[in-house]
């Protein structure tokens, strides 16, 4: 069994790289769908406004390849995205004289970007004979990359069709399976999220499955994937979006209330702040993580009900006949966006409002019903762990004072290897006492919401330290891979932590 977890846990940490990777192109869209709907004739009736947001969405498997490359590159160098530029060039042209009718999509996209982060790795220190060492190191990988790139377009006139096939049967089955596919589709977005992966279930949803005739001034474009049929102006986009509205602009932050209406009394109003900033945050913007997370372990359960409860959205929004769309995700603002596109949309209203009591009289059953531990719930141990600093986030003054030797023999023993000066209070220097030390990272990124490191020793992370600096759970997986959840914030600790990682 241990062989067995050894044998897939690199593939694992590649689809979860892989999944943090698509976040960086993705975070693109919030800008192009509010350019391409303010400037349609309905609004403000600005054509070259309109044109610049459809320009991105016309461009979005180069801008996958660029945005993935960038991610699985080392220190997200740019030389990887110019590299990715190049490659995907070469692809498209390549197929276009193999087969014309090859499109490979945001897929082809993806695999370019994947494929020149990765050569940027092996290849960015390469040393060549000095007779050519103007190509080498991060020269080099442009080159390389554009070589692959011509295999990779050798092998799609082989290989792709078939796999286009495949994909665009399964699309077809997904969409024409109506309600089926749409609860399967619901359950398996959530349920994916504690790995990270359901951005690359998204993806296949959003940008490939379904197709759609643009035809202006002559010109057929074929758009593909619901988000981008949904912009485009296909009147049967749509289903695989409009179900997340009633979940993250009112069932989540009705869970929201249910759990502050349970917790202990002594701890209501500290954890009301908490969860009322992260209801107000999944209500305007759609980002639910932090609230998942702050029951996803701790009350399980709940999670698995929740999944339910969004696969049921998604057909029940669909029965309505409730077309809405968005660019980042379903909240507020993505639902006043797309609300001139959509059908229908004003139903969100009284669904919204019942998924809103549902969330709240089910949480609050369950959590009483079962003594399921949420945030204000938790042991009285656990609230005694996590009330004071901890050694690993803040070292006592009187140990600085008294200099280096005094100050380490504060720190906890998982934790005696480089970490930042004890007066140093920093949140980066906190933050990276709390994951282990500097030599206990071996690679450190972020999404929308979340840390992504791999460690050395996953046992040197301090929960309770990380958790009272603010993070909202610690995920450890197999293979050294951890993830904290923070929220929104994510991004900016990342790069402090950095700073010392240099």
């Amino acid at each position: 069994m241990q062989n067995l977890k050894n044998t897939f846990a690199p593939l694992g940490r590649g689809l979860v790289k892989l999944g943090k990777a698509l976040m960086l192109p993705i975070a693109v869209l919030p800008i192009a769908g509010l350019l391409l709907r303010l400037g349609q004739p309905d609004l403000l009736n600005i054509a070259f406004m309109a044109a610049a947001g459809q320009a991105v969405f016309t461009n979005l498997p180069v801008i996958f390849a660029l945005g993935v490359a960038i991610g699985f590159a080392d220190e997200n160098h740019g030389a990887a995205a110019l590299a990715a530029f190049v490659g995907y060039v070469i692809l498209t042209a390549s197929l276009g004289v193999l087969d014309d009718d090859i499109d490979m999509g945001v897929l082809g996209g993806i695999i370019v970007g994947v494929t020149a982060g990765l050569l940027y790795n092996k290849y960015k220190s390469i040393k060549l004979p000095s007779y050519l060492a103007f190509f080498g190191g991060r020269r080099f990988v442009p080159i390389v990359t554009g070589a692959a790139c011509l295999l990779i377009a050798a092998a799609a006139y082989f290989v792709w069709p078939p796999i286009a096939r495949v994909i665009g049967a399964f699309g077809d089955w997904t969409i024409t399976s109506g309600n089926i596919g749409l609860f399967f589709y619901g359950i398996a977005n959530r349920l994916l999220i504690p790995l990270g992966l359901h951005h690359i279930l998204n993806n296949l949803v959003w940008f490939q499955f379904g197709s759609f005739e643009v035809v202006k001034e002559g010109v057929v474009t074929i758009v593909q994937g619901d988000l981008s049929r949904f912009f485009a102006g296909d009147p049967m986009a749509g289903p695989f979006m409009a179900g997340f509205f009633p979940i993250m602009m009112f069932g989540l932050p009705a869970a929201c209330l249910a759990m502050i209406a349970t917790a202990k009394t002594a701890r209501k109003k500290a954890i009301s702040g908490l969860l009322l900033s992260m209801a107000l945050t999944s209500f305007l913007t759609g980002i639910t993580e932090p609230i998942e997370f702050s029951f996803m372990f701790l009350a399980f359960p709940l999670y698995v009900l929740h999944s339910l409860l969004t696969g049921l959205s998604l057909v029940i929004m669909n029965i309505l006949e409730i077309k809405l769309g968005f660019t980042f995700s379903a909240g507020l603002f993505d639902y006043l966006l797309s609300y001139g596109l959509g059908k229908n949309g004003l139903y969100l209203i009284p669904v919204g409002i019942v998924y809103a009591l549902l969330y709240y009289f089910l949480f609050k059953w369950a959590i009483v019903k079962f003594n399921l531990t949420t945030p204000g719930r938790e042991p009285e141990e656990t609230d005694q762990e996590a009330a004071p600093p901890t050694p690993a986030v803040q070292a006592a003054p009187q140990a600085a004072a008294a200099g280096p030797v005094a100050a380490a023999s504060t720190e906890a023993p998982k934790t005696e290897i480089s970490v930042p000066a004890a007066d140093d209070q920093s949140r980066g220097a906190n933050y990276l006492r709390g994951l282990g030390g500097k030599d206990n990272i071996k690679t450190i990124d972020a999404c929308a919401t979340r840390l992504r490191l791999e460690v050395v020793n996953a046992d040197a992370v301090d929960t309770p330290a990380l958790k009272a600096l603010g993070a909202r759970g610690v995920v450890k997986a197999a293979g050294g891979a951890v993830q904290v959840i923070i929220g929104p914030e994510a991004d900016l600790i990342s790069d402090e932590i950095k700073k010392y990682l240099k």
